[in-house]
Order: structure tokens, then C-alpha cells, then sequence
């Protein structure tokens, strides 16, 4: 079930997530703004339907990810071991395996940071909020090359930055990984 629900997830591009959920919570059960203007100051309740449109199109790739790194530690030999020496299976995943296999679905989460950075144009046009992908794409259309440099140099920095935070969380993950 995770599977398939990770795959439709992903396979579903941000703009027809986001006109879908537009149709059911906005038209059709009223519950939320259509829009993420923030003209009247900030309004957590017109961030759901972004954050939403963004989580579930990352989730299913985090998940997938996540699954398939779970699978091969199950199957190497130190868990086997913990488990034959009678370790209760609960603590065998959380404290043995999960650490293991977090450490690739970690460097993709890192990744991704530098894609909501720069990578949500789309959504940001959608809710009609103004943020940084909504600045480089109107730095673009009026061809400000300033401000599409200093976007391009703060999105260097961010990704520098993440994969730094990832290279100290690796040494969290797995207390085998050390620097010198």
C-alpha cells in the first residue's frame, strides 16, 4: 500500500495536485482560501494547501526511498545477529536498522531543500504567493540580471549549506562515519 501510494504521489506533477486539492477543499468543501497572498499580514491557514501540494509530491519519493533502504539493512548480517541473540524486534529496528538505512533517505531530504528554494515556481504561481521562486521568475520575465545572480549565489549558499548539515548528520546516523 505504501508503494502504490508513494508512486501516485510522485507521479503527479505539483500544478495538477494543486488544481485538485483547489477543487476539493477551496470550491468544493469551502475550507480553505484559494489563495496564499498574505496581504493581511500571515495567515497559517493559507500556507495548508502549498505545504500540502509540496509534502505530498516529496513523500512518496522519501517513502520509496526509505522502504528500499529498510529492506537491504533487514537483510545484512548484524541485524540477523542482534535478532539470533534474542534483542526484542522493536529495539533491533529502531536502534540497529533505522539508523542504517535513514542515512539515504537523509541526503535526499537534504536535497530536496535546495529544490523548495528555487524548485517551487509552480506552486507559488498556483497560490499566488510571493516567495523566492516567484522573484526568480518574475527577475526572469523582466530580465533583471542583479537579482536572478544574487538568487543564483543565495541558492549556492543553501546548498552548500544543506549538504554540510548532511555530512554532520551522517556522523548522528552512523557512528562509523568520524571526521578526522
Amino acid at each position: 500500500m505504501v508503494s502504490i501510494t508513494s508512486v501516485i504521489t510522485t507521479s503527479i506533477p505539483e500544478f495538477a495536485s494543486a488544481v485538485f486539492f483547489i477543487t476539493i477543499f477551496v470550491f468544493g468543501l469551502k475550507w480553505l482560501p484559494g489563495t496564499s497572498t498574505m496581504a493581511n499580514g500571515f495567515d497559517p491557514l493559507q500556507l495548508v494547501l502549498p505545504v500540502m501540494v509540496l509534502v505530498i509530491y516529496d513523500f512518496g519519493y522519501v517513502a520509496r526511498m526509505t522502504r528500499a533502504s529498510m529492506a537491504e539493512v533487514m537483510t545484512t548480517h548484524y541485524i540477523r545477529t542482534a535478532v539470533l541473540k534474542g534483542l526484542p524486534y522493536r529495539r533491533v529496528i529502531m536502534n540497529h536498522a533505522l539508523r542504517n538505512a535513514l542515512i539515504a533517505p537523509f541526503t535526499v531530504i537534504m536535497l530536496q531543500i535546495n529544490w523548495l528554494l528555487s524548485g517551487v515556481i509552480v506552486v507559488e504561481v498556483a497560490f499566488a504567493y510571493k516567495g523566492f521562486g516567484a522573484l526568480l521568475l518574475e527577475a526572469s520575465l523582466n530580465q533583471d540580471i542583479y537579482v536572478i545572480e544574487a538568487c543564483a549565489m543565495v541558492a549556492v549558499f543553501v546548498a552548500v549549506g544543506t549538504q554540510t548539515l548532511a555530512d554532520i548528520g551522517y556522523t548522528f546516523l552512523n557512528p562509523r562515519i568520524r571526521f578526522s
